[in-house]
């Protein structure tokens, strides 16, 4: 039986917890109307109100606050400052070893850097380039995918974006880009705006056989889907989402075949010469206490298979009923995980109105993104159904 977890257990996750499996309660609590009654003390800030915005930044659970807080508060005397070094490495190696289970690779692949961006800039700055060489990516991904590759083009590749014209077809689209110079093709797992997922298997193959490096950004998909990295060479993701651990995280997943081709490009302490680490400085340990903790809420408390399958049926009961209103989602049937976006063309107005209401979503451009998580609720659909039939 799962123990209450309430503000002042200092202790409610310092170890592995029953998994709340799919199978494991009386009917599937995948497509119950409410999350899981343990959410409610996780999660009490969720109470007061309708956030469907997991895709710009997830809720903190309760605990994660104190668990950081231990990191510089240490009760043992003989163990303080510096002396805790091989503790924090020490736990740092065992949430890389929980990570690989979760990512299904090899602990010693996985590299803890900043961000994102950073861990893109890192590869760009790790591969050796040739004139001739190209990346190319969709002109309409995020930032992060798009600008990371500014050290490839001083070394003399080209960029080259191209356009989707069609959602249904952006996985067609990524295979189509490849040509004989491409050397990487980038891109977003989940679409930040559009929230399209592409298939990473077809993708990877094709890459494989052109001899090129897939790289993938899975900030958008990372926690909220499954992600298979079997065909996949590179594969990053920050951890302020849908991994529910704030800023100044990112895993960097470098597969055998990046590692072929990669040399540091940022060398430090931690990563001289010899070593091929792509940890060149100390780590953000407090951060990583940070995602210990939502990892052993969200893989061990809830469950993985829980947690994808909940949101995955959230992100459809929305696409129903924004059908029924006249808003299909952007993302086709069949490539959607946790980012469900429809195009309003007043989205800015909108997204406001919504917040005067208690019902937080994201203005893109002319679309609205709402991005349920494991920890809605099926009120939470219908609430933010009924304001947009009002409002639209």
């Amino acid at each position: 039986m799962l123990r209450k977890v309430t503000r002042h257990n200092a202790s409610a996750f310092a170890g592995p917890r029953k998994q709340m499996t799919i199978e494991g309660i009386t009917g599937n609590p995948a497509f119950a109307d409410d999350a899981p009654d343990v959410c409610r003390d996780l999660f009490p800030a969720l109470s007061g109100c309708c956030y469907l915005d997991t895709g710009s930044g997830g809720v903190s659970p309760c605990g994660q606050g104190r668990r950081v807080a231990s990191f510089y508060e240490c009760a043992d005397p003989s163990r303080i400052g510096y002396r805790l070094m091989d503790h924090w490495l020490d736990r740092a190696n065992h949430l890389r070893a929980t990570l690989a289970l979760l990512l299904g690779v090899p602990a010693t692949e996985i590299e803890f850097l900043s961000g994102t961006t950073e861990a893109l800039n890192t590869v760009s700055q790790s591969l050796t380039w040739h004139p001739g060489d190209e990346v190319a990516f969709a002109e309409d991904d995020f930032a992060s995918i798009t600008q990371a590759w500014q050290s490839a083009v001083r070394a003399g590749a080209a960029l080259r974006p191209f356009h989707v014209a069609d959602e249904a077809e952006r996985t067609e689209a990524l295979i189509a880009a490849l040509t004989p110079r491409t050397r990487v093709l980038t891109a977003s797992h989940v679409h930040s705006v559009r929230g399209t997922r592409i298939d990473l298997d077809r993708i990877g193959r094709a890459c494989r056989a052109n001899g090129t490096l897939f790289v993938v950004d899975g900030i958008h998909a990372l926690g909220a889907t499954p992600a298979d990295l079997g065909q996949v060479d590179v594969y990053v993701s920050g951890t302020f989402k849908w991994l529910l651990s704030g800023f100044g995280v990112g895993i960097a997943v470098l597969r055998p075949t990046a590692r072929a081709q990669m040399h540091p490009g940022v060398r430090g302490y931690r990563n001289r010469l010899a070593d091929q680490s792509y940890e060149y400085a100390h780590l953000n340990y407090s951060s990583l206490y940070a995602l210990e903790c939502a990892i052993e809420i969200m893989g061990g408390t809830i469950g993985w298979d829980l947690v994808h399958a909940r949101t995955a049926h959230l992100v459809q009961c929305l696409a129903d009923e924004m059908e029924a209103i006249g808003l299909p989602l952007v993302a086709p049937p069949g490539a959607r995980a946790g980012v469900a976006t429809m195009r309003v063309g007043n989205a800015d107005a909108l997204k406001q109105a919504l917040d005067r209401r208690g019902i937080h979503v994201a203005a893109k451009g002319e679309y609205l993104r709402a991005s349920p998580f494991f920890y809605n609720s099926r009120e939470d659909i219908s609430r933010f159904s009924q304001a947009m039939k009002e409002l639209t």
